[in-house]
C-alpha cells in the first residue's frame, strides 16, 4: 500500500505520495509510521521524518517571508513545482496589452495606453542602465528600487520633477493590479510619497488672444496650427478632442443653437459647448479645404508635435512670453468665460469635467488675477493722494 502525506492548515487539506510502499499491516496507525526495527522500517521512518521536517522548514519560510501559508503553498514549494515567480517586465507588458488596451474606449483612453506602452520603454531602459539587467523578480522589487526610478528620470532622463512622479505611478499601477492578482504579496511602494508640484496653468489673456487670432501670417501651416489653436481657445477643446472633430459632433439645440457635443478622449465625460460665433467663422472657413474633405474632419490639424512647435513660432511672432501649447487653448477657454462671467457649472459642463472641483482651479486663477490687479490699482490710488498732498502743502 501507498503511504501517503496529508498537510492540513487553518482547515484546508492537502495530500501527496511519499512514494513509499508497505504491507498494510506494517502501518502503526497511532504512531504515523511503519512498525518494526528492520532496515526496511528504519528507511521508511527516516524518509517519512525527513518530509515532516522538510514541510515544517517550507512552513516557517513562508511566514517568514510574509507570504500567505497555505496547504497547497507550502507542498507546491516542497515538490518543487513552488508559485510562479512573476518578473515586472513580464507583467507590465500583460498589463498594458490584456488589461488596459482591452479596456480601451470603456475605463481606458487610447492616450493612456500608449502612455503606459511609454512607460515600459523607459522601465526597460532604466534596468539596463541601473542594473545591467533585462528583468527583474516582482518579489525582488523594494523601496529602495523605486527611489532610484524616480532619480533615474530626474538625472539620466532630465525629467521635471512632476514628469518623474507621473512615470513612477504609472510602475505604481502595475503594481497594485499585481497585487490584487495574488502575484505579489509585498507593497514596495507603501513608504513611496511622490508628490506633484503645483505648476500655474498657463493661459492668455483676451487681448493676448486678439493679438494671435488678428496677426497676418505668411506660411499657411503656421496660419492652419493658429486658426485651430484660436478654435480651441473658444471651444475649450483638448488637442485629442479637436483632433477627432466631426460634423457629427455638431448639432442643433432645442434652442435652434448649434453646439459641440462630444465624448471627451481623455476621460468620457459629454462636453456639451454652444457653438460661439468667433467659432463658427473657422469651421466654415475650412469647410471646403482639401485636408478636411479627405478626412471627414473639420478642421486641418497637425500631430500635437507638430502643432506645439509652430505655437512656440507664433508665439515669438506675436510678442508673446509665454510658454503656448495645444492645452493653453483650453486654460485660456476656463479663464476667459469665468472673467465673462459665465458660471462655474456651465463653465464645467463645456469643459466635460467630472467633478466640478477641476474646474475651481480656474476660478482661483482668475481671482488671484482681480487680487493682483486690484492691489496695482490701491497703489496706484495711493501715490495719486501722496502727491496731490504734497502739491496742497
Amino acid at each position: 500500500m501507498p503511504i501517503y502525506c496529508r498537510l492540513t492548515i487553518n482547515g484546508q487539506t492537502k495530500e501527496f505520495s511519499t512514494q513509499i510502499w508497505i504491507a498494510e499491516m506494517q502501518w502503526d496507525v497511532q504512531a504515523g509510521k511503519v512498525k518494526g526495527n528492520k532496515e526496511l522500517a528504519r528507511s521508511a521512518n527516516t524518509m517519512i521524518e525527513g518530509i515532516r521536517n522538510s514541510l515544517q522548514n517550507v512552513r516557517a519560510n513562508l511566514l517568514s517571508q510574509g507570504k500567505n501559508v497555505t496547504a497547497e503553498a507550502v507542498i507546491n514549494q516542497y515538490s518543487g513545482k513552488g508559485e510562479k515567480n512573476h518578473t515586472v517586465i513580464e507583467i507590465h507588458s500583460y498589463f498594458n496589452e490584456h488589461y488596459v488596451k482591452r479596456l480601451i474606449g470603456k475605463d481606458y483612453a487610447e492616450g493612456t495606453y500608449k502612455r503606459y506602452v511609454t512607460s515600459l520603454s523607459h522601465l526597460k531602459g532604466f534596468l539596463k542602465a541601473q542594473y545591467n539587467i533585462n528583468d527583474i523578480a516582482l518579489n525582488d522589487l523594494t523601496y529602495s528600487f523605486i527611489s532610484n526610478y524616480e532619480a533615474y528620470f530626474k538625472t539620466v532622463r532630465q525629467c521635471a520633477n512632476n514628469s518623474a512622479v507621473k512615470y513612477v505611478k504609472n510602475l505604481r499601477a502595475v503594481i497594485n493590479y499585481a497585487i490584487k492578482q495574488d502575484w505579489l504579496k509585498h507593497d514596495p511602494f507603501v513608504r513611496y510619497k511622490g508628490k506633484l508640484d503645483r505648476v500655474e496653468k498657463e493661459y492668455l489673456t483676451h487681448e493676448e488672444l486678439l493679438n494671435i487670432q488678428n496677426k497676418e501670417l505668411s506660411n499657411q501651416r503656421i496660419a492652419q496650427v493658429r486658426d485651430v489653436f484660436v478654435f480651441c481657445c473658444y471651444t475649450g477643446l483638448a488637442y485629442s478632442d479637436v483632433a477627432k472633430l466631426s460634423t457629427e459632433h455638431i448639432v442643433t439645440g432645442i434652442n435652434g443653437v448649434k453646439q459641440i457635443v462630444i465624448k471627451r478622449t481623455k476621460t468620457d465625460n459629454i462636453a456639451n459647448i454652444p457653438l460661439l460665433d468667433k467659432a463658427k467663422h473657422y469651421l466654415d472657413q475650412y469647410a471646403d479645404h482639401p485636408e478636411c474633405l479627405n478626412s471627414g474632419k473639420l478642421l486641418p490639424v497637425r500631430s500635437n508635435q507638430k502643432q506645439n512647435a509652430y505655437l512656440k513660432e507664433i508665439a515669438d511672432l506675436c510678442g508673446i512670453n509665454k510658454n503656448l501649447t495645444t492645452h493653453t487653448a483650453r486654460h485660456t477657454f476656463a479663464t476667459l468665460m469665468l472673467t465673462k462671467r459665465v458660471s462655474m457649472e456651465s463653465v464645467s459642463r463645456m469643459l466635460g469635467h467630472t467633478n466640478i472641483v477641476t474646474t475651481q482651479v480656474y476660478a482661483k486663477i482668475v481671482a488671484e488675477k482681480l487680487t493682483h490687479e486690484m492691489k496695482a490699482v490701491n497703489e496706484l490710488l495711493i501715490d495719486s493722494a501722496t502727491d496731490n498732498v504734497r502739491k496742497l502743502g
